[in-house]
C-alpha cells in the first residue's frame, strides 16, 4: 500500500513538472509571437516609411525635371529671340546706325556741325567722301569693268532710266503738286528735284543685284559710270529744273559753277576713284587681302553715316526742321516710295518689254534683255545715292545757311532708306524669278545630255532649241 502511495505521489509530481513545462513552453512561445508580431509591425512601417520617402523623391524629382524642362524652354525661346534680332540687327544695321546717328544729331548738334567742334565742313564733307570714293574705287574689279563696259546697250538703258526718266517724272510731280495747290513747303519740292537728279548708289544696288542672283558686274559698271557722270549731269539738270521760278523762287536757287563743282567733285569723288582703281590694278592681290581683312564695305557705309550726322547737325543747329510740318513728312515719304516703286516697274517693263500673245515678234526678243540683267538694270536705274547727292548739295547752297542743306537733303534720305528697305525685301521674289527660268533652260538642255550618255547625236529640233553661244555662267532668258 505504501508503494501505491509512493508511485501515485511520483506519477502526480511528474504530471505537474509536465504540465509547468507545458505551460512555460506555451508563455515562451506566446512571448515569441508577441516579439515577432512587434518586429513585423516595426519591419511594415519601415518599408512604409521608405515607400513614402521614395515616392516624394519620385515626386520632388519630377517637379525638378519640370523646371528645368521649364527653364530650359525659356532659354531657348530667348536665345531664339536673341538670334532673331541679331538676325535683323546683322542685315539692317545700316538703318539701325542711320536713326542712331539722327538722335545723336538732336541731342548734341554743336559736335557735328559746320564750323562746331570737330570742323564738319573738313573731316566730313571732305573726309568722309573722299573715303567712300577711294574704297569704293579700290572696290571695283578692273577686269570686270573692261569686261562688262563694252555691253553699252545695257548702260544708255540704266543711264536714261536714272538721268532722264526719273528726275523728269519727278519734276511732272512737282508741277502737279503746284497746280493743285498743295499745301507743302517749298523747300519739299527742291529737295524733290535734287534727290531725283543725282545718279545711282555707289555699292547698295550691286550687293542687292548679287543677293538676287543678277548680273552683279553689270550693276558694277553702271554705279562707276553713273557717278562718273553725275559730276557733269546732276549740276545740269539742276541747272535746268533751276531756271523754273514757280519750284526755285528767287533766293532759294543753287548757285550752279561750273568750275566750283567740278573742281569740289573732281577732287572728292573723281580723283579717289581714279586712284582707288590704280592702286588696284597694280595691287590687286594686296587689296582684297585687305578689303577682306577691314571690311572695306563697313567702313564706307560708316564714312556715309558721318556725312548724314553732319548734315543733321547743321540743320538742328539752325532750327531748320521745325519748319517742315506733318503734311511735308507725308508727302515725302509717299512721293518717295511710288517712285521707287514707279522706276523699279519702268526698268522691268523696258528691260524686259512684255508683249500681250504667245508669238512675239522678232524685234521685241532681240531687244529683251536677260532676267539677270533685268534686275541689275531695275537696281541701278530706280536707286539714288546720298554718297554724291549731299557733296552736290553743299556745292550748290555753298552761299545758303548751313540749316538749308539738311532740309534739303531730306527727301534724299528718305529715299535712301525707302530704297534700301523695299529693295532688300524684292530680292526673295527676283531671286525665285530668275531660278524659275534656270530650271527651265536645265530641262531643256536634259534631252541633249541624255543623247551625250547614249552616244547619240542630238537631232536638228533640239540643237535648234538650245542657247547659240555656251557661256560658263548661264542666263535667264
Amino acid at each position: 500500500m505504501t508503494a501505491t502511495a509512493t508511485t501515485t505521489t511520483t506519477a502526480t509530481t511528474t504530471t505537474t513538472r509536465t504540465t509547468t513545462t507545458t505551460a512555460t513552453a506555451a508563455a515562451a512561445e506566446a512571448q515569441g509571437d508577441s516579439r515577432d508580431s512587434t518586429s513585423s509591425r516595426q519591419s511594415e512601417t519601415v518599408i512604409s516609411l521608405q515607400g513614402q520617402q521614395q515616392h516624394q523623391e519620385v515626386v520632388t524629382g519630377k517637379i525638378n525635371e519640370g523646371k528645368q524642362q521649364q527653364s530650359s524652354l525659356e532659354k531657348k525661346l530667348w536665345r531664339r529671340i536673341a538670334d532673331i534680332i541679331i538676325h535683323y540687327l546683322k542685315q539692317y544695321w545700316f538703318l539701325v546706325g542711320l536713326g542712331t546717328v539722327i538722335g545723336l544729331a538732336w541731342a548734341f548738334p554743336q559736335v557735328g556741325k559746320t564750323n562746331g567742334a570737330i570742323e564738319a565742313q573738313y573731316t566730313v564733307k571732305w573726309g568722309a567722301v573722299i573715303i567712300i570714293f577711294l574704297l569704293s574705287g579700290l572696290g571695283l574689279e578692273v577686269k570686270v569693268m573692261f569686261h562688262t563696259i563694252l555691253r553699252w546697250r545695257l548702260h544708255l538703258v540704266v543711264q536714261i532710266m536714272n538721268f532722264i526718266f526719273m528726275p523728269f517724272f519727278a519734276y511732272g510731280i512737282v508741277r502737279f503738286f503746284l497746280k493743285v495747290g498743295a499745301d507743302l513747303d517749298m523747300s519739299v519740292y527742291q529737295g524733290f528735284m535734287i534727290a531725283f537728279s543725282t545718279s545711282t548708289t555707289v555699292s547698295s544696288n550691286a550687293v542687292m543685284t548679287r543677293n538676287a542672283n543678277g548680273n552683279d558686274s553689270a550693276a558694277l559698271v553702271n554705279a562707276a559710270l553713273g557717278n562718273v557722270l553725275g559730276i557733269f549731269v546732276s549740276p545740269a539738270l539742276m541747272q535746268v529744273f533751276g531756271d523754273d521760278t514757280n519750284v526755285f523762287t528767287p533766293g532759294t536757287r543753287g548757285t550752279v559753277d561750273y568750275l566750283s563743282v567740278l573742281k569740289t567733285l573732281g577732287l572728292t569723288v573723281l580723283l579717289p576713284l581714279v586712284v582707288g582703281q590704280v592702286i588696284r590694278y597694280f595691287f590687286p592681290r594686296q587689296v582684297k587681302y585687305l578689303a577682306a581683312k577691314l571690311h572695306f564695305s563697313i567702313i564706307n557705309s560708316l564714312a556715309l553715316l558721318c556725312m548724314v550726322w553732319s548734315v543733321f547737325c547743321d540743320g538742328v543747329a539752325s532750327n531748320a526742321f521745325h519748319q517742315m510740318s506733318g503734311a511735308d513728312i507725308i508727302a515725302i515719304i509717299g512721293v518717295d516710295i511710288f517712285m521707287y516703286l514707279l522706276g523699279c516697274s519702268a526698268c522691268i517693263a523696258l528691260a524686259r518689254v512684255p508683249w500681250p500673245g504667245k508669238s512675239t515678234p522678232r524685234l521685241i526678243k532681240k531687244w529683251r534683255f536677260s532676267r539677270q540683267d533685268a534686275v541689275a538694270i531695275m537696281y541701278c536705274g530706280a536707286t539714288k545715292t546720298v554718297s554724291l547727292g549731299i557733296p552736290l548739295i553743299n556745292v550748290l547752297y555753298s552761299d545758303k545757311s548751313f540749316g538749308m542743306v539738311g532740309v534739303l537733303s531730306l527727301p534724299l534720305l528718305m529715299y535712301h532708306i525707302i530704297q534700301l528697305f523695299i529693295g532688300n525685301f524684292q530680292v526673295p521674289f527676283l531671286k525665285r524669278w530668275i531660278e524659275k527660268t534656270l530650271k527651265e533652260i536645265d530641262q531643256e538642255e536634259s534631252p541633249l545630255s541624255n543623247r551625250s550618255n547614249n552616244d547619240t547625236p542630238p537631232s536638228e529640233e533640239e540643237n535648234a532649241s538650245l542657247p547659240i553661244n555656251s557661256t560658263r555662267r548661264r542666263t535667264a532668258v
